[in-house]
């Protein structure tokens, strides 16, 4: 077991915001799954089973050593903290057959803390990245994951309506980032220009469920910082008072 509670952000244990944030998702996903079921040609039972695993899934990153190291420092030696996303994509990828709502829901993680719309290096160098931010143990090039990491990420798969078949963390390798990157790269590319078109719009409808359930989840922290150790402001910020709020609510009126 770890010797401190795994954070998410500053004094936010991990499974409490992975629980917050599908709780969100409960909140907005009848107006959602009608829209999700005609882009990816689905039923609304495997498309609620699939982003409830996509949020189980985006911060698994935050569950690495280095990261955990980093949110509990003081505020003043908190900036520019190691890469996430691109560990929580993979371990999608590995888990998932490969179809356009995998390939979108790991494109959605990689872009959730970009604020761009695009996911940059995270699709370009994501095992260069991890291996030049600490994430890599030198003596084996295996991911060094938290102590406790293992059973943390378990006691959040239980937050899912249904029983999913887990690979370990450890599934997820320097190769295995550099094979999702190029999955990610063919399919958001691929030759056909009305595929790519459809591509990016079953991407970009996946990352903006996701962040509009992190951005909700993450309104409701007690904490006055953020990740990067700035101070919040909460009015600003919470989606009941936001200019976001559209956005927030997830485009829809509530």
């Amino acid at each position: 077991m770890s010797d401190f509670v795994i954070w998410s952000a500053p004094e936010e244990p991990y499974i409490e915001h992975i629980k917050k944030t599908i709780e969100e998702w409960k909140k907005i996903k009848d107006r959602m799954l009608p829209v999700l079921c005609r882009l990816f040609s689905s039923n609304k039972y495997s498309i609620n089973d699939f982003v409830e695993f996509l949020i189980v899934c985006h911060d698994i990153g935050k569950l690495t050593y280095h990261w955990q190291q980093y949110i509990h420092k003081p505020t003043s030696e908190r900036k520019s903290g190691p890469p996430h996303a691109t560990l929580g994509a993979s371990y999608l990828i590995l888990s998932k057959d490969g179809s356009d709502l995998s390939n979108s829901s790991a494109l959605a993680i990689l872009m959730h803390h970009t604020d761009s719309g695009l996911a940059q290096g995270n699709l370009e160098h994501p095992a260069e990245d991890a291996i030049s931010r600490g994430l890599v143990d030198y003596r084996t090039d295996a991911i060094r994951w938290a102590d406790g990491a293992e059973d943390t990420f378990k006691e959040t798969v239980e937050f899912l309506s249904n029983v999913v078949a887990l690979n370990p963390l450890s599934s997820v390798t320097i190769q295995s980032l550099e094979e999702m990157a190029l999955k990610l790269r063919g399919w958001s590319r691929c030759p056909k220009e009305i595929e790519r078109h459809k591509h990016r719009l079953q991407a970009l409808s996946i990352h903006h469920i996701l962040k509009v359930c992190d951005w909700r989840a993450a309104s409701q922290r007690s904490q006055q910082e953020d990740e990067e150790g700035e101070t919040i402001d909460k009015d600003k910020i919470h989606w009941k008072e936001s200019i976001l709020k559209v956005y927030l609510e997830g485009g829809l009126l509530p």
